[in-house]
């Protein structure tokens, strides 16, 4: 017997009461409690040592953007970067201090929720914290969303764990700390399926208020998201005002409107900032190329990671790498939908063919997913709006987790609805699917030698720091080289926000790196790249900086003829890491230091 017609909302009496049993409160509680052990077995986080070590560090130059989310985290614990305030960081930017406004974030809540740990855990066992609250936020959200449509409890659990461990979470981790954070995907799915229902959303309603809480909710969270959001919300209201009249469209302008204005809340020390001092253009640079290079990919979706367990799969991804033009998504194989999710989509598709040869109505969900592909794969909409200069969406690969979580709620309704003969053939069959999943998706175990790795880099780090601390007089300036802008812009060997490292140990220290470029304030350091060495050191001077810090790995040289010229000019005290890829070097500050003058 077969029975694939989408289960969206079932009777409308049901559909209104958003309110879940009792039983599921205990149900959701245990499910958070089966993703944290989940979680702390992939990444081996079992030892009050292991919490304190990042799950990212210097190992994977590809998640070296790690760096910045720790010094966001560091300026929250510190508080520095609060929602509606102007964000200027003391310790970075020297001589003055690093303006943080030009370069809108949204998800500052998320950072003082991480500063706020870090105050009484530390920022590393805070940032593993925050990670796996997303995951463990993901899976109750999955749940709760796939409960209020009135799908299987068991179902639905199942489906929320391989939600929360898709490879796109292991993908970007910490270092992509603000995509991580997924979790309202299945909330925002379900206003979405309300929305296109028959009757849609009133005013009033108990879910028109719930819809209002998720747009708010998805407008802090990362743009990508809402944007998607959104472009539906606005076809679910098109279609609500073709088949009732435009009134029928307010409810959904009502709820972008929630969603964009919870954008702008999260951005007004931005847009103040820019209204105050002008607008600063320079400070998100994109190139249409990185649309191409990280736009949404079907052979992304499919292809198996190199890492698979599974041999021959292993190999399939190995061979695919080795042939690619463009990135494989953006993270190692985040875009992949694991086979599950591809028994999904492959089920959606066949009953949508045949439902079109029997000339029926498609499951929504298709249509949705035809969206996300004529918008964001390479060359799409996205893409066209790119080359008429709207770059802001680049890497619309990111969209596979929409494309994920629409095929998993579509197969927990579609199983909720099978008739089963046994009630425990069904609770068989989904743990037989979980297990399967789990073991499909998430990477090999964080194996205790590169604990150790991780381990060792950050003693390196906070050694080299306080040894600074030592030889400098409180609020010392330290020029950093290779001069990298922020944010943003990596150098030759070393990732975008490397320079961060001193900080994120350091209690007193002012460091060079870390304010938006585009402003006059920062044009000093460009210019003195154009100086000769001997006069740029006495600028320096000049400006009252009391050191000059080396990452050796911005080098192709690694620094030595910039060391020895500096040893030629007298200034032979050196502070060297560990790990020999950082050395700070005293010099002379002037006691009567001015300012780089801006223009």
């Amino acid at each position: 017997m077969r029975n694939d017609k989408p289960i969206l909302m079932g009777k409308k009496k049901s559909v209104e009461k958003t309110k879940l049993p009792r039983i599921d409160f205990i149900r959701a509680a245990l499910l958070a409690i089966l993703a944290l052990l989940i979680w702390c077995t992939a990444y081996n986080r079992w030892t009050v040592e292991s919490w304190q070590t990042p799950l990212a560090y210097r190992s994977d130059i590809q998640k070296r953007d790690v760096v910045d989310a720790l010094a966001r985290i560091k300026a929250a614990r510190d508080g520095e970067l609060w929602p509606w305030h102007f964000t200027n960081i003391p310790q970075l930017g020297a001589p003055h201090d690093a303006n943080w406004n030009d370069y809108p974030v949204m998800e500052k809540p998320l950072f003082c929720l991480a500063g706020l740990m870090a105050k009484m855990i530390g920022i590393f066992a805070a940032a593993n914290l925050t990670v796996l609250l997303g995951q463990v936020l993901a899976a109750v959200s999955f749940y709760a969303a796939c409960r209020m449509l009135n799908y299987s409890w068991i179902w639905a659990f199942a489906g929320a764990l391989i939600f929360a461990f898709a490879r796109f979470a292991f993908a970007h981790g910490l270092h992509h700390i603000m995509i991580t954070y997924y979790w309202h995907l299945p909330l925002c799915l379900v206003v979405i399926l309300w929305m296109m229902d028959k009757e849609g959303i009133g005013f009033g309603e108990r879910r028109f208020i719930f819809a209002l809480i998720v747009a708010f909710i998805t407008g802090i969270q990362n743009i990508y998201y809402t944007n998607l959001f959104a472009q539906f919300v606005l076809f679910a209201g098109l279609v609500q005002g073709w088949r009732h009249g435009w009134r029928a469209t307010w409810p959904a302008l009502a709820i972008i409107g929630t969603a964009a204005a919870a954008f702008l809340l999260m951005n007004l020390n931005t847009i103040f900032y820019q209204l105050i001092h002008g607008p600063n253009t320079a400070a998100i640079v994109r190139v249409y190329a990185w649309m191409e290079i990280y736009g949404l990919k079907m052979v992304d979706l499919v292809v198996p990671p190199s890492d698979h367990p599974f041999p021959l799969f292993a190999l399939w991804g190995t061979a695919h790498l080795k042939n690619l033009v463009l990135s494989a998504g953006e993270g190692f194989a985040s875009g992949y939908l694991g086979i599950f999710g591809l028994g999904a989509l492959a089920w959606l598709v066949v009953v949508s063919l045949r439902r079109v040869i029997e000339q029926e109505k498609l499951p929504i969900e298709t249509f949705l997913i035809l969206w996300i592909f004529l918008y964001a794969e390479v060359g799409g909409i996205n893409g066209v709006l790119g080359t008429l200069g709207f770059q802001l969406f680049r890497a619309a690969t990111r969209y596979s987790i929409f494309i994920l979580c629409l095929v998993l709620m579509y197969a927990v309704g579609q199983l909720s609805s099978f008739p089963w003969k046994k009630t425990y053939m069904a609770y068989e069959a989904a743990i037989l699917i979980l297990l399967i999943a789990l073991w499909d998706q998430m990477p090999p175990q964080v194996s205790a030698q590169e604990l150790k790795d991780t381990a060792q880099a950050i003693a390196s780090d906070r050694h080299f720091t306080e040894r600074m601390e030592e030889h400098l007089p409180p609020n010392a300036m330290v020029f950093q080289l290779p001069i990298i802008p922020f944010p943003e812009t990596p150098g030759a060997g070393i990732g975008a926000y490397d320079h961060f490292r001193p900080y994120l140990y350091s209690r007193s220290l002012r460091f060079s790196f870390g304010s938006d470029k585009g402003r006059p304030e920062e044009a000093w350091q460009s210019r003195l790249s154009q100086l000769s060495f001997r006069e740029a050191v006495d600028q320096l001077e000049n400006y009252g900086f009391s050191a000059i810090y080396l990452n050796r790995d911005g080098f192709p040289d690694r620094g030595d003829v910039l060391l020895k010229n500096l040893q030629e000019m007298g200034y032979t005290d050196q502070i060297e890491s560990d790990q020999k890829d950082l050395v700070c070097v005293l010099i002379k500050p002037s006691s009567q230091p001015v300012l780089p003058a801006a223009y």
